[in-house]
Order: C-alpha cells, then structure tokens, then sequence
C-alpha cells in the first residue's frame, strides 16, 4: 500500500465531516449566506499567500529537479489562484486589500510555513498535501451535485473540480509517495502525523469561516 492511500484512510472519518460541515453543504446548495463567503475569501487569499510561501521553500530545500519544478509550479499556481481571487472576488464582494488573518488561519499558516522550513523535506511536503488533495475532493464532490449552473459560487467550485487543479493534486501525491518510499517506518509515521495535524486544520479553517471567527477584543 502507498503511503497516500495509508495516509487517506487514516483521515478519511475526518474528511467526511469536513463534507457534511454547514459550510460545504450550504455552498453546494449555493445557498451559504454572502457574508460568511465574503469573510472566507478574504482569509482565504491571505491563506494562499503564505501556502505560496511555504511551497517556495520547500522547492529551495529540494535536491530533484523534476521536484523543485513541480513545486516552483505549485507556488506559482497558488500566486495566480490569488491574483484571480482578488481581481474578481475582491471586486464584486468589496473586500479589503490588506486581510487580517483569524486565530484558525493564522494557526494553519504558521503551521504549514513551519514545517516547510525546519522539518524533514517528507515531512514538510506531507504538511502542505492536505490543502492540495482535501480541496480538490471537496470540490469534486460540490461538482457533481450541481444542476443547471444557477450556484452564485460557482467560479470557486470550477477552480477546485477542473483538470488544472486535478493534475497538480496528483503530482502533490505522486511526489510524496515518492518521498515516502525513501524513508523508514519512523519518518513516514511521521508525515502521517504531519497530514493528520493539516486536516485538522482544514476542518478548523472551514469552520471558522462560518463563524466569522475574530480575535479576542
């Protein structure tokens, strides 16, 4: 078995609730209120940001070349899903230039940045998967409950269930099975530590953006 397949049904119960949160369900239904998709948004872009951030490091820490390409890419393709946010999102909902991330955001970004840094390469590339791999499941899903393309989100469920999207999820995958393959049992229970805690955290994102979560005043 790879070590992604491992790795998916260790989250799988996980991924399910992430499925039935009222965030999805309500944006699938096309029915989630503006407010909590303007305020997810703007975390959202700050998020890609950072995730950009943390895919360029781990690129500069890479030794294949095949690898820091693939990873160059990815964090270039996360600078443009910003860019394309902010040009149309931005605009229509009238969202601030500069977003102050929540506690949840912040916490997931300085996650991510953190093991992209200072952690084993494998352990790092499987801290940043769950963001590749959970959102596109997550938009395959909303996809095929459409009818009649009436859902006022759907540049968002197009972004995250087109081919793009898909083939840099499975070159994620393909590249961390990869890495797995070269390390001992300890390492890889440690990236599957690592993509657990990152789940966790995607719950915790999506969660929070549908409680508008702020600071403490």
């Amino acid at each position: 078995m790879k070590w992604s397949e491992k790795a998916w049904m260790e989250i799988t119960p996980l991924y399910e609730k992430i499925l039935s949160m009222p965030f999805n369900q309500e944006l699938k239904d096309g029915i989630l209120p503006k407010e909590v998709f303007k305020f997810y948004m703007a975390q959202d872009a700050y998020y890609l940001g950072e995730f950009g951030k943390a895919l360029s490091t781990i690129s500069g820490r890479m030794e294949n070349l095949d690898q820091v390409l693939a990873f160059s890419e990815f964090a270039a393709g996360a600078i443009a899903v910003e860019r394309a946010l902010h040009e149309s999102y931005f605009r229509e909902l009238g969202l601030p230039d500069e977003v102050e991330p929540s506690p949840s955001c912040q916490l997931y970004t300085n996650y991510i940045r953190n093991k992209a840094a200072f952690s084993n390469i494998e352990v790092a590339v499987a801290a940043i998967l769950p963001c590749f791999w959970i959102y596109k499941e997550v938009g395959d899903y909303i996809y095929s409950k459409q009818e009649g393309g009436q859902n006022p989100y759907k540049n968002w469920i197009d972004t995250y269930s087109g081919e793009e999207f898909s083939a840099a999820v499975s070159k994620a995958i393909e590249i961390t099975d990869e890495l797995a393959s070269c390390v001992g049992e300890k390492s890889q229970e440690e990236m599957l530590v690592a993509f657990k805690m990152a789940t966790k955290l995607e719950w915790m994102f999506w969660d929070s953006a549908y409680q508008l979560e702020s600071w403490p005043v």
